[in-house]
């Protein structure tokens, strides 16, 4: 572990997606950008999303400020949650500054490589970050047993992690998960899960469970799965004491009625969600395979997306390789841990995927 402050660290922000910069850099429409830097997913959005956009778009809903109430109730319908154990917010981003503001810890502990916004919001508090460094040589998955010790010996005020975890994809196991929820009850410490690509493995999710602990905390998003991340859309669930806590730091319209109305019909979408599933897992395995094959060291991944590993002096100018073909891909060497041997590819249709494959195998042979 590795102690660090959250108020002086200097943190790089860089986050995939960046679509509309790469668009204008080599001057072309963002629609031009064949995007393996974000994983969103390429099935989306649902055509029923787009419907209930253009439908909350007319001049009485505009000239009305936006209602929550049934977005929540389809979250509290889906899940079989109350209402009051819900909060809904403008993206997962702005839901972890929340609930950082709400719990106002002093000593954090965040396991990483991960979402840089967890060591932000750290900082936006002023919190003591304290590290759990995930290793390539134990497969960036985490010690448990080792987690709970130290949860139970150092007094943390609140541990932040995500599963499936980001950027390698590991799903990780749900009783260890609920072994690390548990020492951190006894021991009055808040967890923060982050759930964003949970929708890929829907069977694992602790969401039900939060709302019976004290302390922990499930952050879920709409954004990725269902292909809309331009419509900010996240929501967290918990106990109702936390979840009022937490609402108590967002302002009082952080949702558009858009976006609202995108996000009830995504929670309804469930052929969508179904077939999602079914056709990420084969592009998934497919993609990996073929990355393989050219020599590249591939992780396991429940997600959409994998980590991958060039080979050993290979690191460094692949993006520039790809900007000639307009293919934007996640360098990992700003996810703390990782090097500029890592990179990261959201998984898109099999053409897409084949495509970058052989732009790789090009790049590896020059």
């Amino acid at each position: 572990m590795k102690e660090r402050s959250g108020g002086v660290q200097p943190i790089h922000v860089e986050h995939g997606g960046r679509v509309y910069e790469a668009a204008r850099r080599w001057g072309i429409e963002p629609h031009e950008v064949l995007d393996f830097s974000a994983n969103i997913n390429p099935l989306g959005p649902p055509q029923t999303v787009l419907s209930a956009i253009e439908n909350a778009l007319t001049p009485a809903n505009l000239r009305i400020y936006p209602d929550a109430q049934a977005f929540v109730s389809a979250i509290a319908g889906k899940h079989r949650l109350m209402p009051d154990e819900i909060v809904s917010g403008s993206g997962a981003a702005s839901l972890v500054f929340a609930v950082l503001h709400a719990i106002s810890p002093k000593r954090v502990l965040v396991l990483e490589p991960a979402f840089v916004e967890y060591s932000r919001a750290c900082r936006a508090v002023n919190a003591e970050v304290t590290t759990w460094l995930l290793t390539e040589e134990n497969a960036f998955t985490p010690n448990f047993a080792s987690l709970v010790r130290a949860v139970k010996e150092r007094q943390f005020d609140l541990v932040i992690l995500n599963s499936p975890h980001n950027p390698t994809g590991a799903l990780y196991p749900r009783a260890a998960l609920l072994s690390l929820i548990d020492a951190a009850e006894e021991h009055n410490t808040a967890v923060l899960l982050d759930e964003a690509f949970i929708d890929y493995v829907s069977q694992e999710s602790l969401v039900s469970l939060a709302p019976a602990k004290s302390h922990l905390i499930v952050l879920r998003s709409l954004t990725k799965f269902y292909a809309m991340p331009g419509i900010r859309i996240g929501y967290t669930v918990s106990n109702a004491k936390l979840a009022a806590m937490i609402k108590g730091q967002i302002d009082p319209w952080p949702v558009s009625t858009v976006a609202l109305e995108a996000g009830c019909a995504a929670l309804a979408a469930d052929e969508f969600g179904t077939e999602s599933c079914r056709v990420n897992t084969i592009a998934r395995e497919e993609f990996a395979s073929a990355l393989r094959g050219i020599g590249l060291e591939v992780l396991p991944s429940a997600a959409n997306f994998l980590l991958a590993k060039l080979p050993h002096g290979a690191g460094g100018d692949l993006q520039s390789w790809l900007d000639s073909e307009r293919i934007l891909i996640r360098r990992c060497d700003s996810f703390h841990g990782l090097s500029d041997e890592f990179i990261r590819m959201a998984v898109r249709f099999g053409s897409d995927n084949n495509r970058l494959v052989s732009l790789i195998e090009k790049w590896l042979k020059r």
